[in-house]
């Protein structure tokens, strides 16, 4: 009599060789784990392989970085196909923290793609000159909304590059901005994620 081996049958027979190839040299979660795989019974929760005295080193964690206050002209409103491309200058402005402080110098702007479904794709590229006359370049890519009846909803990812020794570190962060309500400025409170 021939023997047949389903697509089925082969993945159980499959995992259950991986599972015990593995398991030795890993540990007991991942033989528990494996069992599950085995037995067919795999679900999302099952598959969680920290054990529970590992500490949660996972966690997001930021500390302040600076402000940031920008200066803005009025938007040039260029349309497109299924799109609505803005762009609007940045023509000055101001950063400060207790590490950093200086202004933004021109040109410098934000080439936003505004969204059928009323959000915005903010596309920043600045020059921060710090008060010791050093260039740091700063571009940045984020979300823009207002939810109805709320006030408007921005978060950034801004990137820097810099030659300057002193502020070097920045080359090697990342960071996310809050959009801070401001009459007539464009306002972030930027934070370095840890």
């Amino acid at each position: 009599m021939k023997h047949l081996m389903t697509r089925r049958i082969f993945a159980k027979f499959w995992a259950m060789a991986a599972g015990v190839a593995v398991v030795p040299a890993l540990g007991t979660d991942i033989a528990a784990h494996a069992a599950l795989w085995s037995s067919g019974d795999v679900n999302a929760r099952s598959l969680d392989v920290r054990s529970p005295s590992t500490p949660d080193n996972d966690r997001l964690q930021s500390e302040f970085l600076l402000d940031l206050v920008l200066d803005t002209q009025p938007p040039h409103n260029v349309g497109s196909i299924a799109v609505n491309r803005i762009i609007v200058p940045v023509c000055g402005g101001t950063f400060e923290s207790p590490s950093l402080k200086g202004t933004i110098v021109a040109p410098g702007g934000d080439w936003r793609v505004a969204r059928p479904d009323g959000s915005s794709v903010l596309d920043v590229r600045l020059v921060l000159q710090t008060d010791d006359a050093q260039k740091i370049y700063v571009t940045w890519r984020g979300i823009s909304y207002t939810p109805q009846g709320r006030t408007q909803y921005a978060r950034i990812v801004p990137v820097f590059e810099t030659g300057a020794a002193k502020y070097t570190w920045l080359n090697n962060i990342v960071s996310v901005g809050v959009h801070r309500p401001m009459p007539g400025k464009v306002a972030y409170r930027v934070y370095r994620i840890l």
